[in-house]
Order: structure tokens, then C-alpha cells, then sequence
């Protein structure tokens, strides 16, 4: 019987096995993240593993388990008392609904550099901004505030801004 199981791959070795577990023929889902790198103060999207070094692979255990289990890139199949766990397909259909055609969980939040936004909590509630940058995989944007004839930087996380026309 075919069910969803957790492959653990061989650290940044995702790609390698699902590319392996794909050409035999064993349903592989990959989801990934966009996320924000900083390199040289520059930000940039970067698309990077939802769960790192973790995929799904839908499999019957009693024929495929050896196949999956030695493919090239995969390290373990996660299971409990000495075998494979299955995962609920109900879980495996939520993290489906969130992805694009892409396999990818979009960030929710879109801001664009120089887009106007307003903070919504924290000392500096209210004030005006202009949106500058992401700084971080963990959701912290920089936001250029004009006060008193003064150009000041501010971080924040991104749920503390909002988008205004």
C-alpha cells in the first residue's frame, strides 16, 4: 500500500535524492521556501528547502523500502520501533494547498523596495515609512523614517509594517 513516509537526506543533499528516488519511479514531494539572503548589504531571493534535509516519498514499504533507504543522497527513512512511520496524507495535502506549481511556499507578505508603509505596533506606531530592504530569513525588513528633517534606518519584523498606497 502506498503511503507518505519522511526521507532524511544527507545534509544539502535534497536535490540528489529526489532526483535518485524520482528516476525509480517513487512520487518525491520537495517543498521549498522563498526566503532573503544578505550578502555584501545587498538582499536577494533565494528559494532554499522548506524542511533541510527533509523530503516526502510516497512508497509501498514492503517492495520499496531498500530502494528508497539506499538511494544515493538519502540517509534514513524516519520511523519508530525499527521501521518506517508512515505521515497522514491530510498532512501532506495542507503543505500541498500552500505550494505553487513550483513545489514553493511563497512569503505571504510582498513589499518592494522604495513601496510607502505604515508601522502598525511598537513605539514608532503610526509613523510613515519607506520600505528598504529585507534583512533576514526570520522576516526582519529595514525601514527609512523621515523624522524631525532626520534620516533614520529602523529594523522591524515584517509583521510589524504594512503596505499603504
Amino acid at each position: 500500500m502506498l503511503r507518505w513516509y519522511v526521507v532524511q537526506t544527507k545534509p544539502k543533499k535534497e536535490e540528489l535524492a529526489r532526483f535518485h528516488l524520482e528516476r525509480e519511479s517513487i512520487e518525491v514531494f520537495f517543498p521549498r521556501m522563498e526566503a532573503f539572503a544578505a550578502k555584501n548589504q545587498k538582499s536577494r531571493k533565494v528559494i532554499k528547502a522548506l524542511f533541510p534535509n527533509y523530503l516526502f516519498a510516497r512508497f509501498d514499504p514492503f517492495k520499496s523500502y531498500r530502494l528508497v533507504r539506499w538511494s544515493r543522497g538519502v540517509s534514513q527513512v524516519v520511523g519508530f520501533d525499527g521501521g518506517p512511520s508512515p505521515v497522514d496524507d491530510e498532512v501532506i495535502a495542507i503543505i500541498k494547498r500552500r505550494v505553487d506549481k513550483n513545489c514553493v511556499v511563497r512569503r505571504a507578505y510582498h513589499l518592494a523596495a522604495r513601496d510607502r508603509v505604515r508601522i502598525r505596533s511598537g513605539p514608532l506606531k503610526d509613523l510613515i515609512g519607506i520600505f528598504d530592504r529585507w534583512v533576514s530569513d526570520e522576516g526582519r525588513v529595514r525601514v527609512l523614517l523621515n523624522l524631525l528633517n532626520y534620516d533614520a534606518s529602523v529594523e522591524l519584523h515584517y509583521s510589524q509594517v504594512e503596505k499603504i498606497a
